[in-house]
């Protein structure tokens, strides 16, 4: 399997364990993901998750794909529903990354599981960011992770402000209300 060939490329990954998800790849050589990562294997990179050579079933490419959703078969699919159940770092991941579309997919998400996300806010910026100390990760890898709302506001309102995409920017100035709305 040639990795490197969906390099900037919008592909759907089918990993072995039977998951799909789909986004833009970016590759990463054998000595890049063993200097980054400490995994001496090729990868593809749909950010923020990293999937190995020996972790992917099949790749294509959907570059091609031209329907109500562009390139995706879904407004959005299992990639941003991760990046949600991981929490606040995934999510800034994503917002951090410039791209648009992957940054609307991952708000349309958010909009449409807004209660997971309320129901798991917790006040303030999450607390290693003051320098305290981390409790020790759980063994569970499907555990959801905390949402910091003053870190998830703050991340929206950069969006609302320095975003030039008129979408993106409606999406998050709802998202925001939403918030405002419900913990008021």
């Amino acid at each position: 399997m040639d990795l490197e060939k969906f390099d900037g490329k919008c592909v759907r990954i089918v990993t072995v364990r039977g998951e799909v998800f789909e986004g833009v790849a970016s590759y990463d050589d054998r000595e890049y993901a063993l200097h980054e990562y400490g995994h001496d294997q090729e990868a593809l990179h749909l950010v923020p998750i990293i999937f190995y050579k020996d972790d992917i079933s099949s790749v294509i490419s959907l570059e091609d794909v031209n329907g109500p959703f562009g390139h995706y078969s879904e407004k959005y699919g299992l990639l941003e529903e991760k990046c949600l159940e991981w929490g606040n770092d995934m999510i800034e991941e994503v917002f951090d990354s410039e791209d648009d579309e992957q940054i609307l997919r991952t708000l349309y998400c958010m909009k449409d599981h807004f209660q997971s996300l309320a129901d798991r806010a917790v006040p303030g910026i999450a607390p290693w960011r003051s320098g305290a100390s981390i409790p020790e990760p759980e063994d569970d890898e499907n555990e959801q992770g905390p949402v910091y709302m003053g870190e998830l506001e703050n991340m929206l309102r950069s969006l609302v402000k320095y975003n030039e995409n008129e979408k993106v920017v409606d999406e998050a100035k709802g998202l925001l209300e939403r918030f405002s709305a419900y913990f008021s």
